[in-house]
């Protein structure tokens, strides 16, 4: 299962990432579309915009926090491994999640890129079984995921060629300079 979270605040975004056009298209449309390899896509945030006609998932908490995004698709999900996607990754491809996806192993419970010695916690693979940890670490206020893959069984994936596919959309910069790269992308 996939579920993309659009719960941020998107406070240096000014607006709603997940609603931001890239060429035609919505951030959240991209990623939807880039996930369709997946079983079952939720879109998971704190409530239903009026304009996402996805399936929806409602954060079963009103703190913010990546965290409660992975809670929300653990507790909802009956597959093994769950994608937990940030909707601030417009340039994902589907080779990505694909090779992502590939280097699932019996012997990790989080598949974890790592791009230039940072982990992508909101670009993986987490198992249903963490389930347990996760509500743990919110009931102990431990929010950071970071926190949680340091605690887990992770087998992190080296994703350097993948540096432009996991460029971050933070700022109204950002989606300058990610709205070129697509607009370079479809000229050639």
């Amino acid at each position: 299962m996939a579920g993309i979270l659009i719960g941020g605040k998107s406070q240096r975004f000014g607006s709603p990432k997940w609603n931001a056009k890239i060429g035609k298209t919505s951030v959240l449309d991209m990623l939807w579309d880039v996930c369709s390899d997946f079983e079952k896509r939720v879109v998971i945030g704190k409530s239903k915009p009026n304009q996402i006609k996805k399936p929806f998932l409602s954060d079963l908490t009103v703190s913010q926090a990546p965290i409660f995004g992975l809670y929300t698709l653990l507790y909802n999900s009956e597959y093994k491994w769950n994608l937990l996607l940030s909707c601030d990754l417009p340039l994902l491809t589907k080779n990505l999640l694909k090779k992502i996806w590939g280097a699932r192993d019996n012997k990790a419970d989080i598949i974890l890129p790592n791009l230039n010695g940072i982990n992508q916690v909101t670009c993986a693979l987490y198992k249903k079984n963490l389930i347990g940890e996760v509500e743990k670490a919110i009931k102990n206020e431990s929010l950071s995921l970071q926190k949680l893959v340091n605690e887990s069984r992770v087998r992190k994936i080296t994703v350097e060629s993948w540096n432009q596919e996991l460029t971050n959309m933070n700022s109204w910069e950002d989606w300058k300079r990610i709205k070129s790269i697509e607009e370079n992308k479809t000229s050639n």
